[in-house]
């Protein structure tokens, strides 16, 4: 059934409106705020912005990834960020104008939407998945699922997606399937801008040489805990102790990331897939 909803937007800076916007649903007292990194000083001097909150902060570069996050002084938590987390362009905050939100709320909705995102096409930045469900009663768990579903219509409205798959009905107006390069088992279809990384597809854990390159092992790492994810969050099943088939079709934003998933090290991903980079040269 088809539903209405009003959502109110407001500007704080008109010659930045495109990276600074306050969002709330007037029939709720939950309130976000949209920012990229280079705003987040003027966010803190915002009303309310300094009040418990879940936030989330995203990159959509190569690929589309996301680190959620709980603070009890709101923006200032994450300021930090900008020191040990350099991926993300821009972030969401989400509060309470009368700062309901309490800890063991910040808590569960941290763990709440670790796992709501752990079923989509974002990769997740956050070490600690969450496993276990926060203790929380009956009924607080009914208020709690209610803040939690305002909240994803509020980054639904933001251009967020919670889509976990994509379905058959997209795969047959996909483009042209792209092979992995001899000995890898693994394929991407070019759609609306992305490339999907096909269900089956093989990826690899990344080669213990790669823990010497000189970035410090940060290469090794950053492929180590997305491949681990893929299996913790049921996206992939091993094969064996160095490599796992993908369950779901997964989306990225260039070709490069799914060639080192696939591969265990660095790619250039327009030459890993087969026929890929003759496709761009003609520009079709």
């Amino acid at each position: 059934m088809m539903t209405n909803r009003t959502l109110m937007l407001y500007f704080p800076d008109t010659d930045h409106a495109t990276s600074l916007r306050i969002f709330q649903d007037p029939t709720s007292q939950i309130r976000g705020f949209y920012f990229t990194k280079s705003q987040l000083s003027k966010v803190e001097t915002l009303d309310y912005a300094n009040n418990h909150a879940v936030y989330f902060l995203f990159s959509e570069t190569e690929e589309s990834s996301v680190y959620i996050g709980q603070s009890v002084n709101g923006i200032k938590r994450i300021k930090s960020h900008l020191r040990d987390k350099d991926f993300w362009q821009f972030g969401i905050l989400l509060v309470t104008d009368n700062n309901s939100f309490d800890k063991l709320s910040i808590d569960y909705l941290e763990y709440y939407f670790i796992q709501a995102f752990s079923k989509t096409q974002y990769s997740l930045e956050n070490q600690d998945l969450r496993t276990v469900v926060p203790n929380v009663n009956m009924f607080n768990l009914s208020t709690l699922s209610s803040f939690a579903s305002q909240i994803q219509f509020l980054l639904e409205a933001m251009g967020i997606s919670f889509k976990p798959s994509i379905s058959i009905e997209e795969k047959s107006q996909a483009d042209e399937v792209f092979l992995a390069r001899s000995p890898h088992q693994a394929s991407i279809r070019l759609q609306d801008g992305k490339y999907i990384l096909q269900a089956n597809s093989l990826i690899k854990a990344p080669l213990d040489r790669t823990k010497g390159w000189s970035d410090g092992g940060n290469f090794y790492q950053r492929s180590r805990r997305r491949y681990d994810q893929f299996i913790e969050s049921g996206k992939a099943i091993k094969v064996d102790e160095k490599s796992a088939k993908l369950i779901d079709d997964v989306e990225f934003n260039s070709p490069s990331t799914p060639a080192v998933l696939c591969s265990g090290h660095s790619q250039n991903g327009w030459l890993f897939w087969e026929g890929l980079d003759e496709k761009r040269k003609k520009g079709i």
